[in-house]
């Protein structure tokens, strides 16, 4: 069972992306933090609630905190967009960071996510290189592109959403125990194609594995042992693909000295989570969480 408290989310912010998009921020506000504003988001049928007991621990810990919640989900709305990976990479991920940079008045953000939530900024950041210099550290938790199709089990998996997707108009990730949200046509079809093909492209055919290479800010990958959405493998494949000379992946299973074999929730949102994966990520955006970089990780 996912490890979550009452929602005690505080009240949200708006803003709006270039195509119209509607999105809540949350803040966990530590104005005097030494540290860059933490944006923490969640992943496909989910919203801000998975996010918000891992963004109240960071902001004990000393960090100002926003959770984004994605268009379409929760309070966040749609407006003119394409609700798929690359209109949310590249039209609501800018306005976000603008948005806490606006606010916060600092160059600069950490990013911790989870699923999707997490390659969203990779994806931005591999469009507009340039802008690599707005995320000081990327956390991304069983985030992966191109690992869930490899088996034929998984195939099965990829071709049954595509059945459900036709006969309902959308994915109901309530009514098949997926999360608390439904997920419209655009994202999960893509996401399908990408790990049914193994290959991370565009609907222009750019080759987003390929550019993750000029992708250098420091980055943690995890990735749970018992993780059927976001197999380790695809996970590690992402990892990999990053340029960055300060990278760590790290396989959250009972072999590597972890309480469980992590699923896919429980890597983001449990009491184990809590007790021994949020601390991994306390130190991680600690050790990057200021200017310098140089740091070597252990």
């Amino acid at each position: 069972m996912t490890y979550m408290k009452k929602n005690s989310l505080p009240k949200p912010s708006f803003v709006y992306s270039k195509k119209n998009s509607k999105l809540a921020l949350y803040r966990f506000p530590l104005r005097s933090s030494i540290y860059p504003p933490v944006i923490i988001t969640h992943g496909t049928f989910s919203n801000a609630s998975i996010c918000q007991e891992l963004a109240k621990f960071l902001n004990k810990e000393g960090f100002d905190c926003w959770i984004y919640e994605w268009s379409g989900h929760g309070r966040s709305e749609f407006g003119d967009l394409t609700p798929d990976a690359e209109d949310y990479a590249l039209c609501d991920v800018p306005s976000v960071i603008k948005a806490v940079q606006t606010e916060t008045k600092q160059k600069k953000c950490i990013w911790v996510a989870h699923s999707g939530g997490g390659f969203l900024p990779l994806m931005y950041m591999a469009r507009n290189n340039d802008r690599q210099k707005e995320i000081q550290a990327l956390v991304a938790l069983g985030s992966q592109t191109t690992g869930a199709g490899k088996t034929f089990f998984h195939k099965i998996g990829i071709i049954l959403v595509r059945i459900i997707m036709r006969l309902f108009g959308q994915m109901p990730g309530p009514l098949f125990g997926l999360g608390p949200e439904n997920e419209r046509m655009g994202f999960m079809p893509q996401w399908c194609r990408w790990n049914w093909t193994g290959k991370w492209r565009g609907y222009d055919k750019f080759d987003y594995l390929e550019a993750m290479k000029k992708i250098t800010i420091p980055a943690l990958c995890i990735a749970g042992g018992n993780d059927k959405i976001a197999p380790s493998g695809g996970c590690y494949e992402l990892f990999s693909a990053l340029n960055s000379s300060n990278k760590k992946f790290i396989l959250c299973s009972k072999k590597n000295g972890f309480a469980e074999d992590y699923n896919h929730s429980r890597l983001m949102a449990s009491q184990n989570a809590q007790n021994e994966i949020w601390p991994v990520i306390l130190v991680f955006i600690k050790l990057y969480g200021k200017t310098g970089t140089s740091r070597e990780m252990r």
